[in-house]
């Protein structure tokens, strides 16, 4: 049986897509709302569908299936969403690549992230800062945020990637972007298909978190007491693969930043009512001189976050 939303429209010749359409395309994904991601983007809701139904005319297909409460992604969606992404991403790495053939960056960059933004915000993009410095020595530090601020602190690290803000004598810290955190439940659970959820409405759930001296428990915590609600039980792990696999056996629920969103299979985010955020940001140390490999990586990191924004 042929599918309802073909990949492409072989009777299309191929054509050149504006990156700014892929730009729009990615924060609708990312927001799963055409109203959002154009608050997100500074610009009128129908202009950005206007926007999206412009590419999908390239594509010669529809990227979006719009249900009556949410929208979800086609088949061809789901399989340019990667390389929208990887495009975006590269485009503005090319900054980076023209300083770096301008002027030669090389030495040592001791960098620092905790494990819930290493692997999922980091990792992914670091090639691109090692291709476009090859003369930078990259050294890569995962731990906990009171670890990352005394290594800070020790000049063990150049620089930290964590939630802010922190505190800490002689830091300088700058924040990144905001990303939401969401409720991450089983995909049988009975709130699985909901639009948002009030986290009352879980209070017979079990709770699991992250053990002390991760931020994300802390801002789970204070979520769920802004919220006013006491969950049944509470169950602490020592890292978040643990909560992944919990939360697909059903047994608990947890609260989970956006960009953890591709490694939860098997499990579904749903955006909280309380309007729930974590700030990612840098802390260095306070110096009059900035190496230019430290230099550079805070340019590329501002230039990631603008994705996020």
């Amino acid at each position: 049986m042929a599918s309802k939303y073909p990949l492409v429209n072989p009777h299309l010749p191929p054509r050149a897509i504006d990156l700014r359409l892929l730009e729009y395309f990615c924060a609708v994904a990312r927001t799963a709302s055409f109203t959002r991601a154009a608050e997100e983007l500074g610009m009128a809701q129908p202009s950005l569908s206007e926007q999206i139904k412009k590419l999908e005319g390239s594509l010669g297909a529809p990227l979006f299936e719009r249900l009556s409460r949410r929208i979800e992604l086609t088949p061809l969606g789901e399989a340019l969403l990667p390389k929208a992404r990887a495009l975006l991403e590269e485009a503005a790495s090319l900054p980076l690549i023209l300083d770096s053939l301008r002027e030669g960056v090389r030495g040592d960059l001791r960098i620092g992230a905790i494990p819930t933004i290493l692997p999922y915000f980091l990792a992914p993009r670091l090639r691109q800062f090692v291709n476009a410095y090859p003369e930078v020595n990259v050294q890569l530090r995962e731990a906990t945020t009171p670890d990352l601020i005394e290594q800070i602190q020790d000049g063990v690290l150049d620089i930290a990637i964590l939630s802010v803000p922190v505190e800490g004598q002689g830091l300088v810290m700058s924040e990144l972007f905001r990303e939401p955190l969401s409720l991450a439940v089983p995909e049988d659970h009975p709130l699985a298909e909901s639009v948002s959820v009030d986290l009352r409405r879980l209070a017979t759930e079990r709770l699991l978190v992250l053990k002390e001296g991760h931020c994300l428990r802390d801002e789970t915590l204070t979520v769920c007491q802004k919220a006013r609600v006491k969950f049944a039980g509470q169950f602490e792990a020592d890292q978040f693969a643990s909560i992944f696999e919990l939360i697909r056996s059903g047994f608990g629920v947890s609260i989970l930043p956006e960009m953890a969103r591709q490694s939860a299979q098997g499990c579904r985010l749903i955006p909280i009512d309380q309007k729930a955020t974590r700030r990612i940001g840098f802390i260095r140390l306070e110096r009059h001189y900035i190496s230019k490999p430290l230099e550079a990586f805070v340019a590329f990191l501002r230039n990631a976050a603008k994705l996020y924004k």
